[in-house]
């Protein structure tokens, strides 16, 4: 393995400009989600970026089949068996754009890192096994079995990619990486349950505020009528800060600033919504202070002992809790939780305990989603061969990750993640400024090309 990872590596050094180009014209796509349009079903600016992968496959002499817009697949090789490689075009909103130091879909290299939404999660690592893969193919490897890339494009907001997949009865494999969490083997992630709940409330004001269920909100606001009481506002602002205006009309607007950080480790951020809800319990009309106090009972914290369903295990740690989006119009008001449950708890009866208590503050569940937790024994053959190509590739020792992240790793049987945040760096996914090393980026394609070697080739 070390002779081929010495090849590798020379030829992978050789092919940096090209890839470099692909990437920036990746990371300048928005591939966020948007309105649905034929051949676009997540949007035109996915949909883009889909193709633009696919293109890159093709001009490097891959198989390739775009399946209407929800799912890509690249494919090389022939054979009865196939190895996967699972990942994704779309991405988060870039959220605050004052906390980003550069345009979030303008790759920008700084201190020897590449910034840009995606560059981490997971345009940056599908790309550098798409040329790990390439790698191979110029230096005249040949696969024994098919080695087929599932690209997604709902991959963050809803998984209808991998649903359409599987609806359709497209060829699973029999074994399959997703480089979309940690070096270097993520076989342990956590359930995820989102739970969309709705209440009335009497009363004029509006309220917006969250860029996702799965991001600590960065922002809040609220419109209340000019009869408001703006001595008791005033107060609640300056106690749990925020920034008050007047319209010519009377009205007045209260905005909330916070701090995104991903759903699974929510207490990397802070609240835009858990402020303006105080102050609207502080300020608000009277039904509007009841709603406020029953919502911020509910979500007080973030390991769930508000929803009483606080619980952890030793393989993955503790629930995690968080209230992402909150809108109040024409009298009602909907809110959307991101629940992660430990990997051997029992996700459904968590929900169930969760709607029950928000259901006595008057919260109705509207929407249940939830996605089993994935728990993949350390001994089996698949994790066993990507910890020797990591020690291979980086001379260090591999370490097995739990995640309360989702990933495509739990979309089929004998999948984990592999790569791409290492040990030692700090993770940035979802977050202002998402970055990754360059010196990273280069290992990774030259770590992706041995992986592919190992499961595929040798």
């Amino acid at each position: 393995m070390e002779k081929v990872y010495d090849r590798l590596s020379a030829f992978v050094d050789g092919i940096m400009p090209e890839f470099f180009e692909d990437l920036r014209v990746q990371i300048s796509i928005p591939s966020v989600e948007g309105a649905p349009e034929e051949g676009a079903p997540f949007g035109t600016e996915v949909a883009r970026s889909l193709e633009h992968l696919l293109s890159i496959a093709e001009k490097m002499g891959f198989k390739t089949v775009n399946y209407e817009g929800y799912v890509g697949v690249i494919e090389w090789g022939e054979g009865e068996e196939m190895l996967g490689i699972l990942s994704h075009v779309d991405v988060v909103p870039a959220g605050d754009l004052s906390a980003w130091d550069t345009d979030p879909f303008e790759m920008t290299e700084k201190d020897g890192f590449l910034v840009g939404r995606g560059i981490a999660d997971d345009k940056g690592p599908l790309l550098s096994c798409l040329y790990g893969m390439y790698a191979l193919k110029q230096m005249g490897l040949k696969p024994g079995k098919r080695v087929r890339f599932i690209v997604g494009t709902n991959e963050e907001t809803g998984w209808g990619c991998i649903r359409y997949y599987k609806e359709h009865r497209l060829e699973q494999p029999d074994a399959s990486f997703s480089p979309d969490g940690m070096f270097t083997v993520v076989n342990r992630e956590k359930g995820i349950y989102t739970g969309d709940f709705s209440r009335k409330v009497a009363s004029d004001v509006e309220i917006s505020a969250g860029e996702a269920s799965n991001l600590v909100p960065a922002h809040a606001s609220a419109v209340l009528g000019a009869d408001c009481d703006k001595e008791a506002l005033m107060s609640a602002v300056k106690e749990y800060g925020g920034e008050l205006a007047v319209t010519d009309g009377g009205e007045v607007t209260v905005a909330c600033k916070g701090c995104n950080a991903p759903s699974h480790t929510p207490e990397n951020g802070v609240s835009a919504i858990t402020a303006l809800l105080k102050i609207l319990e502080k300020a608000g009309n009277p039904e509007i202070r009841n709603a406020a106090s029953d919502l911020l009972a509910a979500a007080d914290g973030t390991d769930g002992a508000s929803l009483g369903i606080d619980c952890e295990d030793k393989p993955s740690g503790r629930l995690t809790l968080n209230l992402g989006l909150l809108t109040l119009k024409d009298g009602v008001m909907n809110a959307a939780f991101d629940i992660r449950t430990p990997v051997t708890k029992d996700i459904r009866s968590i929900a169930d305990v969760a709607e029950t208590k928000l259901a006595a503050a008057g919260f109705t569940c509207t929407a249940r989603r939830i996605k089993e937790p994935l728990y993949v024994p350390e001994d089996t053959p698949l994790i066993k061969d990507l910890c020797k190509v990591y020690e291979t590739a980086t001379g260090t020792e591999a370490v097995l990750y739990s995640i309360g992240g989702g990933t495509y790793a739990r979309a089929f049987p004998n999948c984990v993640c592999f790569g791409a945040v290492y040990p030692d760096e700090k993770l940035t996914v979802h977050s202002p400024n998402e970055r990754t090393l360059i010196k990273n980026i280069i290992q990774n394609i030259k770590m992706y090309g041995l992986a592919i070697y190992q499961l595929a080739i040798k």
